[in-house]
């Protein structure tokens, strides 16, 4: 399965590797929920869950699995969909606003994750997850 190549790459153990994968499914199963609920503010990855982000991208690389993973539990092909040059150029037009804009979706997102993963989902993901896999770690890891 793909997290055995993110022990590979990543250098971390397996125990950890299948603890980031299982926490990926619950990212996806999310985005799905706020889709399909019409959540208007969408969820999306920050600095915090930077690591379930490379899971995501480690998940997709098995493409059939991926492909197979979606529709068997969601019905749907579930698209990952990276910010753009042009959409991170223009977020930094106007950074006083942005930064506002920003706060408020992370605080609804805290709220969401929250409310239908729970309270021990999201300590993990923006406490537990921001310390041991900050971008710095990440980097660090890789092999």
């Amino acid at each position: 399965m793909s997290f055995f190549r993110f022990v590979k790459v990543f250098n971390v153990s397996e125990e950890q590797s299948i603890l980031l994968f299982e926490e990926t499914k619950k990212w996806l199963w999310l985005c799905y929920k706020a889709v399909d609920s019409g959540i208007k503010t969408p969820v999306f990855i920050d600095d915090s869950i930077l690591i379930i982000d490379e899971m995501w991208h480690n998940f997709i690389l098995f493409t059939k699995d991926y492909e197979r993973y979606c529709l068997d539990k969601f019905g749907l092909f579930l698209h990952h969909l990276p910010t753009t040059k042009s959409e991170s150029e223009e977020w930094g037009k106007d950074i006083e606003k942005n930064t506002k804009s920003y706060l408020d979706s992370l605080e609804n997102q805290y709220s969401i994750i929250f409310d239908l993963l729970g309270k021990e989902t999201l300590l993990l993901w923006y406490k537990d997850f921001a310390v041991k896999y900050s971008k710095d770690k990440i980097k660090e890891l890789i092999r």
